[in-house]
């Protein structure tokens, strides 16, 4: 008996996190388990912004994952797919833009700068939001020793009977916030293969390339949610709550989505304060 028991756990633990893109069941998604779980520690979001025929972003997209590397448990990604570089054409059909992601470019004027270029937790560097992938990391480095001005703490379900994913975000203050504290909630996808444009390969046409951190969706806006409207004291710990039907015929797998949620300074500076995200969906009972 115990011998059949011990397999079955293995067997268990192989469904649980193999790669396999049919699900079924209740999902329960919590704080990424390779994240720096340490109290009063800054994360920081690389924003990337790129396209699909952008013959110079993959690069900038291995710069932010070897940054994810090198800080791990520090530094996030989301890649924002907008401006002209990620317009389908007939050959190349495939639409990775989103309505958030085209709100954000426009704002910040990224891809009227050109591409690859992005943000750090949307910090002025040298005069400007707008950071070239060869600056990254200084930017980074400027943030690591920072106190944040809070913690995030996200639980994420899926109900395959509903069709809904839903978020319950902790934000536990370590100092005072006010009126402009903004929670945005995002889904990221990771390895979606499709079209994209290298220059550094011959030919540059990559047909099975592997897009990861994509933006997909928010729960609450391009913006977020205003967290209280007035002076909010250390300790203060506030929840919100938010869910989101997956649209009917996408092709999104629900074991490559997670969820990535940041405090913003919402119509002042849009510093990010702080950020964090979840894990892969896990099979609960």
């Amino acid at each position: 008996m115990k011998t059949l028991y011990t397999i079955f756990s293995s067997l268990l633990l192989v469904l649980l996190y193999s790669g396999c893109d049919q699900v079924t069941g209740d999902y329960a998604q919590q704080s990424s388990i390779h994240r720096d779980t340490a109290t009063n520690v800054r994360k920081i979001l690389i924003e990337d912004y790129t396209g699909f025929k952008c013959g110079n972003c993959p690069a900038a997209g291995e710069i932010a994952t070897s940054l994810e590397e090198k800080y791990p448990g520090r530094v996030m990604i989301m890649e924002v797919h907008a401006g002209f570089f990620a317009t389908p054409d007939s050959k190349h059909t495939y639409d990775f833009r989103t309505p958030v992601g085209d709100e954000l470019d426009q704002f910040f004027g990224i891809s009227k700068v050109g591409n690859p270029n992005g943000m750090i937790d949307r910090i002025n560097l040298n005069g400007s939001q707008i950071i070239p992938p060869v600056s990254w990391d200084a930017a980074i480095q400027s943030l690591l020793d920072s106190v944040p001005e809070m913690n995030l703490k996200l639980t994420a379900y899926y109900s395959q009977g509903n069709g809904e994913i839903s978020v319950d975000a902790d934000v536990t203050y370590l100092s005072g916030g006010g009126p402009n504290d903004y929670l945005c909630v995002y889904i990221i996808e990771d390895s979606i293969v499709q079209y994209q444009t290298d220059y550094r390969k011959n030919p540059i046409d990559i047909p099975n390339y592997v897009h990861n951190h994509v933006l997909r969706a928010s729960f609450n806006g391009t913006w977020g949610e205003q967290l209280y409207n007035g002076t909010i004291k250390a300790g203060s710990v506030i929840r919100k709550s938010y869910s989101f039907k997956i649209p009917e015929g996408s092709d999104w797998r629900l074991n490559k989505l997670k969820i990535l949620a940041f405090v913003n300074d919402y119509g002042k500076t849009y510093k990010i304060f702080q950020a964090e995200e979840t894990s892969r969906l896990i099979l609960t009972f």
